[in-house]
């Protein structure tokens, strides 16, 4: 693990430089069920809105990036609910 801070990119700047990231599989894990645990709680919310609106920019004319965003964090019935005794 590294002590350094990670750095924000598009897919396509993880896809050029993949083999230099610091990420171990573990915490490309972690990271992917942190944002499954936060887009089910603020899609459709206005912590959503606030979210979508730090994203934006990254994904601007960008298909279908831009409308999965959307997706996910303005439409609460795009993700199929949690079932309730997990």
């Amino acid at each position: 693990m590294t002590d350094k801070p990670l750095k924000y990119g598009s897919y396509s700047y993880y896809e050029e430089t993949g083999e230099y990231l610091p990420l171990s599989p573990q915490e490309i894990e972690v990271r992917l069920a942190i944002a499954e645990f936060v887009i089910r709680r603020v899609s459709g919310t206005p912590d959503g809105k606030e979210i979508f609106d730090g994203l934006i920019r990254h994904f601007e004319n960008r298909y279908p990036h831009h409308k999965l965003l959307a997706h996910y964090l303005s439409n609460p019935n795009y993700i199929e609910s949690e079932p309730e005794n997990s």
